[in-house]
């Protein structure tokens, strides 16, 4: 049954419209300026949330209502958390032995170095892609992107692609990635990176009825592992 308080959380289509209209100017941003992962607060989160509460339809800018159109519903934060913990396991045991960084990440489980750095890394990457990104791709735009083509599974594949796009100017203009320079290469290494990922998490959004909890702890685990081979340094060799 569908109830006042549920009707209440939905997005306008005002802030809806604004919301892909948003993203397309921050793109031009990511090809203009390097941002740092402090100031993704400020564009991933804080303006889309004025955003909501500016645009949202009056009567309905309550706290509660503002934060369960971005997905923090109250009685609704430990729904699908299992299966995010579960696919965060499999996507870590893929990155252990099929990517590049696989070494890496063996010889730290093995050392026994990952006991220390994956809570460090988990912590950290919560704090940034980890929240940030989920907040806006799924919290903020693939729940007003619904709102706009009235299909939750259309919603969830033009996020998963934008999620990919998001990802070219870090491919291309990033010297950490080994696509850096080359446009080819960094078209696939951004949606090879975020149209995977971004189909999974948007999926695991729907499915777990809204729950940015569930994507947070998700997207954290799957940059956790890798982010380990970053910081192996600490604690000396």
């Amino acid at each position: 049954m569908v109830t006042s308080s549920d009707i209440s959380a939905l997005p306008s289509r005002r802030e809806s419209w604004i919301a892909p209209v948003y993203f397309v100017a921050y793109l031009v941003y990511l090809f203009l300026a390097r941002e740092s992962e402090l100031l993704h607060w400020l564009s991933l989160v804080t303006i889309p949330l004025l955003i909501v509460i500016l645009f949202k339809d009056p009567g309905t800018r309550t706290p509660g209502a503002v934060l369960a159109s971005l997905g923090l519903r109250r009685g609704n934060l430990t729904r699908g958390v299992g299966w995010a913990i579960l696919l965060g396991l499999t996507f870590s045991v893929f990155q252990a032995f099929f990517t590049s960084k696989s070494a890496d990440i063996q010889e730290l489980i093995l050392t026994g170095k990952a006991l220390y750095l994956y809570p460090i890394t988990f912590l950290l990457m919560m704090m940034m892609a980890g929240f940030t990104e989920e907040f806006f791709f799924r919290g903020f735009l693939q729940t007003r992107l619904e709102t706009l083509v009235r299909s939750k599974w259309l919603a969830v594949l033009i996020v998963m692609l934008l999620f990919g796009v998001y990802h070219l100017p870090y491919a291309y203009f990033n010297p950490n990635w080994p696509s850096s320079g080359d446009w080819g290469a960094a078209w696939g290494a951004a949606m090879g990176n975020g149209v995977p990922g971004g189909l999974v998490l948007g999926i695991l959004y729907v499915k777990s009825g809204r729950n940015l909890v569930a994507c947070v702890i998700l997207h954290t685990m799957i940059n956790s592992v890798w982010a380990m081979t970053i910081i192996k340094g600490i604690g000396g060799s």
